[in-house]
């Protein structure tokens, strides 16, 4: 978890859980299974990465990044941001 690779990677991901919501949201995801899925991520993204702004915004004020800055990069990469920028790990 000290390898900014990882955190890296960490993000795409997030990146990629938007874009999947997105083309969920535009084309219907079909299947059981997959719409299930992305009701999961819908409600986790939804849901978590705004909650997580109590402790992003913080964190941020701290390493001297604006709210807005924290906002934006919390509500897009949620804890993949924040928390490695807490650890020290990576620097915005």
């Amino acid at each position: 978890m000290k390898n900014p690779k990882f955190w890296s990677l960490m993000k795409a991901g997030s990146v990629m859980g938007w874009l999947f919501l997105f083309y969920g949201l535009f084309f219907h995801v079909q299947g059981g299974m997959m719409n299930i899925i992305w009701w999961v991520v819908l409600l986790g993204w939804g849901i978590g990465h705004p909650i997580e702004l109590a402790s992003s915004i913080p964190i941020a004020k701290d390493k001297g990044i604006s709210p807005e800055t924290a906002f934006i990069k919390t509500m897009i990469f949620g804890f993949t941001w924040w928390l490695p920028l807490k650890m020290g790990v990576t620097e915005d």
